[in-house]
């Protein structure tokens, strides 16, 4: 398998364990470095946005992405793409459509989750 189907069908797994709320199958594809900033601005870490979803403040409906690129240089992956996420933020539902770029390092334990950056797509 292309390296780029190896991260694309991770990119499907951490998908479906954020939407299915499987906490545990999505921690083992995150790096332990994990910056996760939202479109909003809020950067969390590993721990605090695995808490965010632990503690139900914040609930993954439905995260379907489209038109994502990789580009691998070396041991980092870049993906981008666009998203449509279907959540549940502090009890209010948000519909969210972003662009979005994500970066996947390869570590003696294989590729893992380790950066995230969006923001709204444009009108």
């Amino acid at each position: 398998m292309s390296t780029e189907k190896e991260i694309l069908a991770l990119e499907d797994r951490r998908c479906a364990a954020m939407t299915a709320g499987d906490l545990a199958s999505l921690e083992k594809l995150l790096h332990d470095e994990l910056l996760y900033t939202h479109s909003s601005g809020v950067t969390d870490t590993k721990a605090s946005w695995l808490l965010s979803m632990k503690s139900g403040k914040t609930r993954y409906k439905s995260v379907k992405c489209s038109g994502q690129q990789v580009r691998v240089f070396g041991d980092v992956a870049l993906v981008t793409g666009r998203v449509h996420i279907e959540a549940e933020i502090n009890g209010q539902p948000r519909t969210l459509r972003l662009m979005f770029l994500n970066a996947w390092a390869k570590t003696p334990q294989g590729w893992k989750f380790v950066a995230w950056q969006s923001a709204p797509q444009p009108v």
